[in-house]
């Protein structure tokens, strides 16, 4: 019965043995040059990420300052005035602008801190010159070179996009020369 089970399993084990094995289509491996090209890119969002994060806060910050100026300019209510001014001052400073900034917010608390003391005496003019100045003068000069520095970045960019959409191309027509060869 042992015999029969072994010539059984043999008959229907060689068959498969026989068979040659499948043949596999191996694919050449992407190049470093294109590994590396996606790693640049995806450093280059990371970074994107902190540079909007940067500009979102010199945006915001700049909204603060012209607020503080638009409250300044009522000088039908100067307690209220001062107040509003002076708490979007706050608001501005509290985002942590870059150093420069940072030290005409501090002018301009100081010199709004003052008027608070008396609002009814407080030479709006002034506050107003000082808050442009000091405040949203290098606010404004930081929000324009955040937006001319992305401009650059931009331009770059698409001049790396051209080089490998041309890349890509002459990749593609070197492919379709091969696969024509290889019809032949």
């Amino acid at each position: 019965m042992h015999r029969y089970a072994l010539v059984i399993l043999m008959a229907f084990s060689l068959p498969l043995f026989a068979q040659a094995p499948q043949r596999r289509i191996v694919r050449p491996a992407a190049t470093p040059l294109a590994d590396t090209a996606e790693s640049a890119i995806k450093q280059a969002a990371e970074q994107l990420t902190t540079i909007k994060k940067i500009i979102e806060r010199d945006t915001a910050v700049l909204e603060h300052l012209r607020t503080a100026d638009s409250a300044l300019a009522d000088t039908m209510q100067p307690f209220n005035s001062v107040q509003k001014a002076y708490e979007e001052v706050q608001a501005a400073k509290s985002l942590g602008p870059e150093f420069l900034v940072m030290q005409g917010i501090i002018r301009v608390e100081r010199d709004l801190e003052s008027a608070k003391l008396s609002p009814a005496t407080a030479d709006f003019a002034h506050l107003r010159s000082v808050l442009r100045n000091d405040g949203l003068g290098p606010a404004a000069r930081a929000a324009i070179r955040d937006a001319t520095r992305l401009q650059d970045e931009l331009l770059a960019w698409l001049r790396v996009q051209q080089l490998i959409a041309d890349h890509v191309r002459a990749l593609s027509e070197i492919s379709n020369q091969t696969l024509r060869a290889s019809e032949q």
